[in-house]
């Protein structure tokens, strides 16, 4: 069977191009600025940044303990 040259016009616009590989430049940017962001705010002596530093080493405080709780040496 013989396709017509719209079907095969067609058949070719359906299919992707081409796969994305890796993070475009403007993906990068913006993770910078939310590390930066969130380096500003942990740095920076007020309340929001004590509390999300609060939160942070109780979170890894907690990490750590469980942890070594449940290692099969000691």
């Amino acid at each position: 069977m013989k396709l017509d040259k719209a079907a095969v016009a067609r058949i070719k616009n359906a299919t992707p191009k081409k796969q994305q590989k890796g993070a475009s430049s403007l993906e990068y940017i913006m993770l910078a600025a939310v590390i930066v962001a969130v380096l500003a705010i942990l740095t920076s002596d007020n309340q929001l940044g004590n509390t999300v530093r609060d939160a942070f080493t109780a979170l890894f405080t907690e990490a750590t303990k469980t942890a070594t709780d449940t290692l099969p040496f000691e």
